[in-house]
């Protein structure tokens, strides 16, 4: 018989004991197996989520990413470590490739404007239109693409030609790099291999944030510069804005807009005096006209102060494999000179063709008989184009944009709107209802990334030749075709064979024929291509002058692209609107250039110039040098959602365009503006 104490005592032994055996943890771990697997539980099906390789087509440079994917409906963006333009890297433009797909602003099926509006046709109704417009205007077609990489271009340039019309890319920093190269005497395109460098210098290019391979760009950057340790290599900027490239640069020197030129020339003018040469044809001349810019002209014409000038010079001299990258500080509307410029003072450092400097890509081969390469679709210039046509010197009667906003992204806003108003018949193959659709007589909408066969052959900046090809990975959202296929169906309507009989068929040859596995690339693989050979160079067209400033106004104006608030083609996308500061929309100064105008902190204020005007409030700041307003891109739309109508005022109807004499091709980085109160 147990007393109370042996009963407590046995009881405690008991306890320990159920708890040192295993017995009792071993049927719990049965319990939750079996609790588990209970069919009533909810589970995630196997294989139900899963990851598509694509490269994206809202980045300007196709940065490759993965698309996660939940039964057929992509949900997340992530980056992909094995693309070239991505390196793992997402840009806030790729990572909206899931939420666009269901955007308010997608055009949902194709439309027709009426004297009441715009009403919904079937595709047959709008493919019968348009084959029947195009026959009857033969001799008058033109059309505008805005996809620098896409093979798509063939079936677009092959068409507009076999109707004796005229085609044209949207201007931007390619365009302008295409005709530098062409006019040194070189084949396909260029690069710069940012990787290697042990000095980067951007001469206005914002290249870590808005300008040719910027995703890749500031990737090296964060590899040269790894945390807690010193740089491996230096970035300097030089532009007139500390933009978002200059602020993490380890250099900002200012410089007045559209410096890039006289700058360039400077610093090739210095490193002469000092020795250097270069080994290509031309080299007298450039040399030549170099010397013309002492560091007293560029400090008079730039403001970049002639010490500053001399140090530069000597810190590219002593590096080992520096690089010299020039462009426009918002992204477009730079011409060639600066390129050109940039490119004699590459040669003075034997950069070209180098490890870590200039690199020559080859143009990807054609597939449709008749379609323009790469660079012969850079050839035309849009700007004179369509400045003839808004003033009625020139006249088409069918004109078809794709994946462009013409309307609203080129220099002289109101003029170009003009232009599109005063073409007949305007077909709008737009993704979204942008400001170019509104004005439209058709809108044809064009399916998203995701939604489309599509590719991308390596943009401007790229280091290496490369080709990435997409596949539909989920069904389109709305009643949506890729244009490609869409005047592939015109065109056999019309009785012509262009050779391919969809975007498939299309990008699969493309892949043929650059030697690439079509298994492989369709699945999301990256196909590296061969490099070219050492180029032919010729220096004499590097012997460029500066550009005369646009205008009298009292200051320069400075314009800014930021990634977060969209691109020329796409507004602010819905998840970015969190990201923006009211300082963005404003127009920004420093405080000895708000003295001088006579204006205050929040005070708003009208800007005018040849071309046009805008209102915006001030923000004095000293991320802006002397004598500049700086204005962000992006603004001042008049279409697409509640996110973007109706904010701000949009700068590119102050830009004046201007044409360069030795390069024949439009020029808008230097504008002068007058400031009033509003």
């Amino acid at each position: 018989m147990l007393n109370r104490r042996a009963f407590l005592s046995f009881s405690a032994g008991a306890t320990v004991g159920l708890c040192i055996t295993p017995i009792p943890w071993k049927f719990l771990d049965d319990v939750s197996i079996w609790t588990q697997n209970w069919k009533w539980n909810p589970k995630v099906p196997k294989r139900a989520i899963y990851f598509e390789e694509l490269a994206s087509k809202l980045d300007p440079a196709g940065a490759g990413i993965k698309l996660a994917c939940f039964n057929g409906h992509p949900v997340s963006v992530a980056g992909n470590a094995e693309h070239p333009t991505g390196r793992g890297a997402v840009s806030t433009l790729a990572a909206a490739e899931v939420g666009m797909l269901y955007s308010p602003s997608r055009v949902k099926a194709p439309m027709k404007k009426t004297a009441t509006g715009f009403v919904p046709v079937s595709w047959d109704e709008a493919e019968k239109l348009l084959s029947a417009k195009l026959e009857d205007a033969r001799g008058k077609v033109a059309m505008i693409s805005g996809d620098e990489t896409g093979s798509a271009n063939e079936i677009f340039s092959a068409l507009v030609a076999s109707l004796d019309g005229e085609f044209f890319m949207m201007p931007g920093e390619a365009q302008s790099a295409s005709r530098a190269w062409k006019m040194m005497g070189g084949q396909g395109q260029f690069g710069y291999d940012i990787e290697h460098s042990d000095h980067v210098l951007f001469l206005g290019a914002d290249a870590l944030e808005s300008s040719g391979t910027s995703v890749r760009n500031a990737r090296a950057f964060s590899e040269s510069h790894p945390s807690g340790q010193p740089a491996l290599a230096k970035y300097a900027y030089v532009g007139p804005v500390r933009n978002n490239t200059a602020t993490v640069c380890d250099e900002w020197v200012q410089a007045r807009p559209g410096a890039a030129t006289t700058v360039a020339l400077g610093l090739a003018n210095l490193l002469i005096q000092d020795g250097r040469s270069a080994s290509f044809s031309g080299f007298a001349a450039f040399r030549k006209n170099a010397a013309a810019y002492t560091p007293a002209r560029v400090e008079r014409e730039t403001g970049v102060r002639a010490r500053d000038l001399q140090r530069m010079a000597r810190e590219l001299a002593a590096a080992k494999q520096p690089v010299v990258i020039a462009g426009s500080e918002f992204g477009q509307g730079a011409g060639a000179r600066a390129l050109l410029a940039s490119l004699g003072l590459n040669a003075v450092l034997g950069r070209l063709d180098a490890t870590g400097g200039v690199v020559a890509l080859n143009d990807a081969p054609t597939v449709i008989s008749g379609a323009k390469t790469r660079s012969e679709a850079f050839d035309a210039d849009l700007v004179p184009f369509m400045q003839q046509l808004a003033a009625g010197s020139k006249s088409v009667d069918v004109l078809m944009v794709y994946d462009a906003n013409p309307a609203y992204a080129l220099p002289q806003a109101a003029q170009m709107e003009k232009a599109l108003k005063n073409a007949p018949f305007t077909v709008a193959f737009s993704t979204f209802m942008d400001e170019t659709a509104q004005t439209a007589d058709l809108v044809l909408p064009s399916s998203m990334t995701a939604e489309r066969y599509d590719d991308v052959y390596a943009p401007y900046g790229a280091a290496q030749a490369f080709y990435s090809v997409n596949k539909p990975v989920t069904k389109t959202a709305f009643n949506t075709r890729h244009t490609g296929d869409v005047l592939l169906s015109v065109a056999r309507r019309m009785g012509k064979n262009l050779g391919v009989r969809s975007m498939r068929d299309l990008v699969k040859a493309k892949a043929v024929a650059l030697g690439a596995s079509w298994g492989s690339v369709k699945n999301g693989k990256t196909f590296m291509c061969a490099d070219a050979r050492p180029q032919q160079l010729n220096l004499a067209a590097c012997a460029v002058q500066t550009s005369p400033i646009a205008g009298s106004g009292a200051l320069a104006l400075a314009p800014v692209a930021k990634n977060n608030l969209g691109t020329a083609k796409l507004a602010t996308p819905p998840q970015n609107v969190s990201t923006l500061r009211e300082a963005d929309c404003m127009a920004r100064m420093n405080a000895k250039t708000a003295r001088r105008c006579g204006v205050k902190a929040g005070q708003q204020i009208k800007l005018s110039s040849h071309a046009g005007e805008m209102v915006a409030r001030v923000d004095v700041t000293e991320k802006v040098m002397t004598g500049v307003v700086a204005t962000a891109l992006g603004f001042g739309h008049t279409a697409w959602d509640q996110f973007s109508n109706g904010v701000g005022d949009n700068a590119c109807k102050l830009l004046v365009a201007q044409t360069e004499p030795e390069t024949g091709l439009t020029a808008w980085t230097e504008t002068r503006v007058d400031i009033a109160t509003a």
